[in-house]
């Protein structure tokens, strides 16, 4: 028997929908039972990771750890989470619960890696604010033959700003997608054409995009990863 996947979504919705699609549409079958079971938790209730360092806030973990043990009292063999900011208390979720939990940061850099390649290329990430101050794809990539560009202030506000309007349901009509393009564009004419979706909402808006240049899709990646390991059968007694 397969594994159950667990998805600790809510963070946002559309980014747990583009997860859970890339799953069924990257899982080979050709009926509906050769599909894999998934669990989605889809929590909106989560409180913002994105302002973890303003004071007087309510952590999120609470609800993190809510998520993950109602899903592993569900059923989940394992879970992912759609959220790379969440993963600031991704050491305090594994200690949670009892089941592997698939980090998708890690999982980035070990399949990127593993591609073999962008070795010793430059790479521009593309992530929240947070994620970038707290060096969660920095301390990832310390010591890989990958050089990861982190954009400068005035451009982390724009890549905020897309992120902000595509959790508020706005995709094509992302009013910052033209500024997100003319970064990309300095950036191509510099010589650096690979960009490093650091965010799960960031994949979402990547085809409205009028550039065109490497975008490593994360969220896709993963589920790929949960692929696999899903597959893997359960060796059961008797």
């Amino acid at each position: 028997m397969s594994k159950s996947i667990g998805i600790v979504g809510g963070m946002g919705p559309y980014a747990t929908i583009d997860l859970f699609q890339k799953i069924v549409e990257n899982t080979p079958a050709k009926t509906d039972q050769e599909h894999l079971r998934i669990l989605i938790y889809n929590n909106p209730k989560i409180q913002p990771r994105s302002h973890v360092s303003e004071p007087n806030l309510v952590s999120p973990l609470p609800e993190l750890i809510q998520s993950c043990l109602l899903l592993e009292q569900a059923g989940a063999d394992f879970l992912i989470m759609p959220c790379h900011t969440a993963h600031i208390w991704y050491q305090d979720l594994k200690k949670t619960v009892s089941i592997p939990f698939i980090s998708i940061i890690d999982n980035t850099v070990k399949t990127l890696l593993d591609q073999n390649r962008f070795n010793n290329c430059k790479m521009i990430l593309f992530a929240s604010e947070t994620t970038i101050k707290n060096r969660l794809y920095q301390q990832a990539f310390a010591n890989c033959p990958i050089e990861l560009i982190i954009p400068v202030p005035e451009e982390q506000q724009v890549v905020d700003a897309v992120i902000r309007n595509v959790k508020a349901g706005k995709l094509t009509t992302n009013p910052y997608l033209i500024h997100l393009d003319r970064i990309i564009e300095a950036y191509q004419k510099k010589g650096v054409d690979v960009f490093l979706a650091g965010c799960t909402e960031i994949p979402l808006i990547t085809p409205y995009l009028k550039v065109k240049p490497i975008f490593i899709d994360t969220t896709l990646m993963l589920a790929t990863t949960a692929i696999r390991y899903a597959s893997q059968t359960i060796h059961t007694g008797g």
